[in-house]
């Protein structure tokens, strides 16, 4: 395995699939409300509360990869600079 993917891997699964899973749960509870009123699911200011918790940690998690890219590169234009 390239060397300049492992860090990439540990970040996504670390960061990644545990965002991404809160997000598909927040998705399905949603989905499973399902219009209804106050009857079940969540309220209208619960889904807009959620939605802007995800939408928090989508812009975090996009700065944690736009940072993890910039180490990676200057890493591996070290690396080329060295040989």
């Amino acid at each position: 395995m390239d060397p300049i993917l492992v860090p990439v891997l540990i970040v996504f699964i670390v960061v990644g699939l545990p965002i991404m899973g809160a997000f598909m749960l927040a998705l399905a509870k949603i989905l499973k409300s399902d219009g209804k009123g106050s009857g079940g699911g969540l309220s209208e200011t619960e889904e807009t509360r959620l939605v802007q918790d995800i939408h928090r940690s989508l812009n975090k998690l996009e700065a944690r990869i736009d940072t993890l890219e910039a180490v990676i590169l200057d890493r591996a234009d070290r690396t080329k600079h060295k040989l």
